[in-house]
């Protein structure tokens, strides 16, 4: 007969086991996710090697950061970049006065990059 004394190794290690399991099992979903994400154009991995373009589109600006040189736009579709209608957060360029456009303008834009790595090298008001 098993004493009590003696179960509880047995007890750690299916506890053990079912934890390794239960991160393994997390793990899966990050990945499946990431795998998920980089099967979307132009959000995937960044290509070190990748060619860079530009593209021009318009949209509304929903938040500003000067001092980090951000600019946060709900954008149009940009074909150029195969990307849909969002909203998202963008670098500037050194040259941008974000001085010129407050939040809810309608601008133009233009970014340069490759894969999710954009930066905005012009925004005008005005659509």
């Amino acid at each position: 007969m098993l004493s009590r004394s003696s179960l509880k190794p047995q007890r750690s290690f299916v506890a053990a086991a079912l934890l390794a399991g239960l991160i393994g099992f997390v793990g899966s979903i990050g990945h499946a996710q990431a795998q998920s994400m980089n099967s979307m154009p132009g959000m995937g991995k960044t290509d070190q090697k990748a060619e860079q373009k530009t593209a021009s589109s318009t949209g509304t600006v929903t938040a500003l950061n000067a001092a980090g040189k951000k600019i946060t736009l709900d954008h149009a579709p940009i074909a150029a970049v195969n990307w849909p209608a969002m909203k998202m957060e963008f670098p500037t360029a050194a040259s941008v006065d974000l001085s010129k456009v407050k939040v809810g303008d309608k601008v133009r834009f233009t970014v340069t990059g490759s894969g999710n790595n954009y930066t905005v090298q012009s925004v005008s008001p005005g659509q």
